[in-house]
């Protein structure tokens, strides 16, 4: 047999283990999926933790794959990582690299399950108990229950805690959202803030809360970018939220109605 022949009978046993190894991990993150769904079914967890486990198995399989294609300049790297996995074994690494496990540095192409970042009701529950909470939202949804005059707002931030002046007695933070009583111009409305439409919460005066920046509106970041860039967040809020990381052109000006 020719080298050339030696050399494509090495790639297709590497894209081999590469195809294994993707798979295995795959499937422990399906297990888990399964898992939150059969909760889900017999009413042990709500709706929105069991798309928190689809959307965490998603983010797991799309790291996964790309760490190992990332890796796959160091193929010598990735058979040992599949060693450690307990995809293949010492001999076929050995046959696959000429060298044994031990001797090879991993590649580290695979990855333990990505924590996602907290939900909204997490950080919103923690943010109240700390004190009042800037809610940034997008109450053009047609979900969203606020005075008629702010419907048509993509960019809207209201006020939520449990000892304001004046009060909000009713306050509730669920699975579906928020929701409270709120005063506009000493007139009371029941307001409804589900959780799509929101996109940040703010701790009021330290800035400390969390953006996602998925849920906010495209038509804002169309519009920062037609401006040339994001805009000065000091002219309309006095609290902004920070620009998030991954989306440079997110606007972070809002409307704060009191």
């Amino acid at each position: 047999m020719s080298d050339r022949d030696d050399d494509t009978q090495r790639l297709a046993r590497i894209q081999e283990v590469v195809t294994a190894l993707i798979e295995r991990r795959i499937a422990i993150s399906l297990g888990d999926l399964d898992a939150s769904l059969a909760s889900w079914r017999k009413g042990e967890v709500g709706a929105l933790e069991a798309h928190d486990a689809v959307v965490r198995h998603a983010n797991n399989a799309e790291a996964l794959v790309k760490r190992v294609m990332a890796a796959a300049a160091h193929p010598d790297g990735v058979m040992r990582d599949a060693f450690d996995a307990g995809v293949i074994s010492a001999t076929d690494v050995k046959e696959i690299t000429g060298r044994e496990p031990e001797d090879i540095d991993p590649a580290n192409a695979v990855v333990e399950p990505v924590t996602p970042p907290p939900d909204k009701r997490t950080v919103v529950d923690d943010l109240l108990s700390r004190g009042p909470v800037l809610v940034h939202f997008d109450a053009r949804r047609g979900d969203v229950q606020v005075p008629q005059r702010f419907a048509r707002e993509p960019k809207l931030v209201l006020r939520f805690g449990h000892a304001l002046s004046p009060p909000i007695p009713d306050l509730v933070v669920d699975e579906v959202g928020i929701t409270g009583t709120l005063t506009f111009g000493g007139v009371p409305f029941h307001c409804v803030l589900p959780w799509p439409a929101i996109f940040a919460a703010v701790q009021d005066g330290d800035q400390r809360g969390m953006v996602w920046p998925d849920d906010i509106p495209d038509d804002l970041i169309d519009a920062a970018g037609a401006a040339g860039g994001p805009l000065d967040p000091a002219r309309k809020d006095p609290t902004p939220v920070p620009p998030p990381p991954t989306r440079s052109k997110r606007p972070s000006h809002l409307k704060l109605v009191e």
